[in-house]
């Protein structure tokens, strides 16, 4: 039986983080997460990408765009955490990008492919890295202290959190 190590977040007076599971099936999800977010988007049909649920709310096509620039910002926030512990780490506009960054315009295939792409690439590095790693801290710009444990879970339920979220846009514009 494979031993397996609490998740919780190592930053003093933090709680247990959701299940107990090894860095390898954390890393795994990570990569899932991907690969569910991909079928989500595949599915959805081209008429609906740019109808919007609501007045003010993303199309599926934004969603999309949002999840590609996020796994960038992700994937080199852990970076950062892996190698230079002690870092900062900044946040980002999430609309403010979107609006400026021409989300509305960008293809769902471009952000399939990206977002493939960066999650195989990090999970690959975090196979790498020692168990110390895992307890590296960066200060956040907007969260304050975490960890690099905490940021691929974060990211993990991410990706899980849009591909949901496409499926139920896609079934209220239709």
């Amino acid at each position: 039986m494979a031993v397996r190590e609490p998740y919780i977040n190592l930053v003093a007076g933090a709680s247990i983080i959701g299940a107990i599971m090894s860095h390898a099936e954390l890393i795994a999800r990570y990569e899932k997460g991907a690969v569910d977010f991909d079928q989500a988007l595949a599915r959805v049909p081209a008429d609906l990408l740019d109808r919007a649920p609501s007045p003010g709310k993303w199309t599926i096509r934004q969603i999309a765009a949002h999840l590609a620039d996020t796994e960038l910002v992700a994937a080199t926030r852990m970076r950062f955490l892996a190698a230079e512990p002690g870092c900062e780490l900044p946040g980002f506009n999430q609309d403010t990008w979107a609006n400026t960054l021409g989300y509305a315009e960008q293809t769902p295939e471009q952000a399939r492919a990206l977002i493939r792409a960066v999650r195989q690439s990090t999970a690959a590095m975090l196979r790498t890295l020692p168990e110390s790693a895992w307890a590296h801290t960066g200060n956040h710009s907007k969260r304050g202290t975490v960890t690099l444990l905490s940021e691929v879970e974060v990211y993990a339920k991410h990706a899980e959190h849009h591909a949901q979220q496409i499926r139920e846009v896609q079934e209220k514009v239709r």
